[in-house]
């Protein structure tokens, strides 16, 4: 029967088998993911063991997935800074299958095994990595992103891998800013479909607030975390430095101060509007007159009659 190592203590291995139940044997020199056989006269797990392969245990009891649910991605990460890094991580958070998104990626993961690591021990060692190939400057961002169908879920991985990656710059003594942050399940399909990370698909299309499409997607490829976050930047400080101009022409007479444009404004409205009343008002009081001098007239003709 097919078993998976999930647990190495102590010198003993829990393994979970096919049918979603847990035994115990000696190390044999596994490591977490190894797939092995046992016999069906092993005896099955006695004694203390963990309370989360107890819990894995019952899960996988529930869904009678045993191994396969090992090999199953359950969530989604991308490491972004230049290098840009996909992991597929099992619902152990365990790293089954990891790529390169680009060319710096394949050289900051060459030599670096991660599967079968802990998603947060991953994320650390890429950041390491990352960090000894000069990429991951003063100033810099690490983006971040997890998704699962489980939005919470995804959540709560983010932040314990944004922990995990703030760690690591600290104890480098790295001035650099980690984003990290649970994103929905369509996003990631979304960026595949463009052949982006989802965490810098997230930066594109939330952040700035762009839309990828054939005219920009290459442009967008090409771009680092740091130049994606520096035109976020642009766009807000841009309106600031609009008012700073504005606001220094004033000052040195160059342009229309605010009050003079509401004042010239206010002229403007009170001699043009009056004009049609005004005429309006002569119109009846010389209607008025005339009727008057004819009403007069009429009397006068009757009086000498």
């Amino acid at each position: 029967m097919k078993a998976v190592v999930v647990e190495i203590k102590d010198g003993y291995a829990a393994l979970l088998q096919n049918d979603g139940r847990v035994v115990k044997m000696k190390n044999r020199n596994f490591t977490i993911g190894d797939v092995i056989y046992v016999k069906e006269k092993t005896i099955w797990r006695k004694g203390r063991v963990s309370a989360v392969v107890a819990a894995v245990a019952m899960f996988m009891m529930l869904l009678g997935g045993g191994t396969w649910a090992y090999a199953t991605p359950y969530y989604t990460v991308s490491l972004d800074v230049n290098p840009s890094i996909m992991m597929d991580v099992n619902f152990f958070e365990r790293v089954i299958g990891f790529e390169a998104t680009n060319e710096d990626a394949k050289d900051i993961l060459a030599g670096l095994s991660l599967k079968n690591k802990n998603i947060e021990e991953a994320i650390t060692q890429a950041v390491a990595r990352i960090e000894d190939g000069g990429y991951l400057v003063e100033g810099g961002t690490i983006v971040i992103a997890s998704a699962a169908k489980n939005e919470d879920k995804a959540e709560r991985i983010a932040a314990k891998l944004e922990k995990a990656a703030e760690k690591e710059i600290e104890n480098k003594n790295i001035n650099a800013t980690v984003d990290a942050r649970g994103i929905g399940y369509q996003s990631v399909q979304d960026a595949k479909d463009w052949d982006l990370t989802p965490g810098k698909y997230n930066i594109i299309t939330n952040v700035l607030g762009q839309t990828v499409d054939e005219r920009n997607v290459d442009k967008y490829k090409e771009m680092t975390v740091k130049q994606l976050m520096e035109t976020y930047k642009e766009k807000g400080v841009k309106g600031i430095e609009d008012k700073k101009l504005r606001d220094s022409e004033q000052s040195e007479g160059k342009g229309p101060k605010d009050e003079d444009v509401r004042t010239n404004n206010e002229k403007v409205k009170g001699t043009t509007a009056p004009e049609p009343v005004q005429l309006k008002a002569e119109l009846e009081v010389d209607e008025g007159d005339g009727a008057g001098q004819n009403n007069g007239q009429e009397k006068n003709k009757k009086h000498k009659e």
